[in-house]
This record gives structure tokens, sequence and C-alpha cells, in this order.
């Protein structure tokens, strides 16, 4: 079937499309090599933003966790649990949410440890109690984290309020 021809627009036939110009056929090492570099730059650049992204996912991560404790005991003082107040014990690889006055005379059946991240320094108070029904703070004072490029203060005062 013959196409009319439009505005001057030639019919070329699909052999030519599919006709190589000369009798090789092929792509060449060095096409090869460059495509090559740049998959395995576009590999590096992503595993270095990659770890980057988890660095800082880590942390902040971390300290939210904290902050998420520090939160819970003080409102299981609040709510007057157990008629008791509530605190914060602060290990080297566990965070401790116990019940009593103090983390040596506390009553260990009502514990609640969570794991801690070996990969943040933690430095400051280590051990916060909130007392019952008001949730004040016996102490005050900053917990610093830092970890990498990274570094937090978490404040607490003595009415209980904590900030970060």
């Amino acid at each position: 079937m013959k196409l009319p021809r439009i505005l001057g627009i030639k019919r070329i036939g699909q052999s030519q499309f599919l006709r190589p110009k000369s009798g090789a056929v092929g792509l060449t090492l060095i096409e090869i090599l460059i495509v090559a570099g740049i998959i395995v730059f576009l590999a590096g650049l992503g595993l270095f933003l990659g770890i980057d992204f988890y660095k800082n996912y880590s942390f902040y991560s971390e300290r939210n966790i904290i902050v998420g404790i520090l939160e819970k005991a003080r409102n299981q003082a609040l709510n007057n649990i157990g008629q008791s107040n509530h605190g914060v014990y602060f290990q080297t690889s566990n965070y401790v949410i116990f019940q009593g006055n103090s983390y040596a005379s506390r009553n260990s059946a009502y514990d609640q440890i969570i794991p801690a991240s070996s990969l943040i320094n933690r430095s400051g108070l280590q051990e916060i109690i909130f007392n019952q029904l008001n949730g004040e703070s016996s102490t005050s004072g900053d917990i610093i984290l830092s970890g990498g490029n990274h570094t937090s203060t978490i404040s607490i005062n003595n009415e209980g309020g904590i900030n970060w």
C-alpha cells in the first residue's frame, strides 16, 4: 500500500532504518568502560548518601527514644501508677524505667528495660526521678547525646519539664 505524499514528506522504507552503515555491529570497549564507570560512580554516591542517612536516622531515633522514656516515666508518676515515684536510670547498654524513690531502692519486679544504641555517646544525668501526682523532678540538668557530627541536649527542669 502506498501512502500519498503529504507536504513533501517521503516514505522511507523500514530496511533503511535497520541496515547498519558499515559491516560492524555492537559496542566498543570504550563505550562499555564509560557506562561501567558511570554505574560505579552512581553506586558509590548512593552508598555514601545511604550511610549518612542511616547515621542521621540512628542519632535522632535514639534521642526520640530517650525523650519518650522520660515522658513515660513522668506520666506514670503523674498518674500515680503503683502509688509510687517513677524514674529513669541510664546504664551503659540499657535504659531502665523503674518504680521507687531511687534506682537503688526500687522494686525491680516493675523494671522496664530498653536497649541503648552503642553508636551514641551519652553524658550528663544518670538517674532522674519524677514525684508521684505532681510529676516534678528531684534533679534538674542535661543529658548530652553525641554521635558522628551530631550533638543534642535534653534538659530536665525541677518541674519535670523535658526540653530537647
